[in-house]
């Protein structure tokens, strides 16, 4: 069924487009709801919530349509050695992040960090 327009008077077809307008809100509006309903249906299926997933899990709730604003990280002042490896007095560790393979090493030999504290 097509319209000819450009018969139309401008009152009427402003009328029309704010007509259309709507339509496409309340269908882009419908869309997005079944869009994430899928989503979370597949996360939940994986074992996840969705929340969880996106973001690194730092995300708002699934379903939440507030933008996520991170904040900056404190700036730390540099932290003093903890730990020395007995083998290479040139390795330390400041007991945070990751732990290095040699104190893994230790660890799994039995050892324990009281034996490599920097006193």
């Amino acid at each position: 069924m097509a319209n000819n327009y450009s018969s139309w008077p401008v009152d009427k077809l402003e009328k029309e487009i704010i007509k259309i307008k709507g339509i496409i809100k309340t269908r882009k509006s419908r869309d997005k709801k079944e869009a994430l309903a899928k989503v979370m249906a597949v996360a939940r299926k994986s074992g996840f919530e969705l929340h969880e997933l996106v973001e690194g899990g730092k995300s708002a709730k699934a379903g939440s349509a507030k933008k996520v604003v991170r904040k900056k990280a404190k700036a730390r002042g540099k932290v003093a050695p903890k730990y020395k490896n007995p083998e290479n007095s040139k390795e330390t560790w400041t007991g945070r992040g990751r732990t290095p393979l040699w104190v893994r090493g230790i660890l799994d030999k039995g050892g324990s960090l009281d034996n490599i504290l920097i006193k």
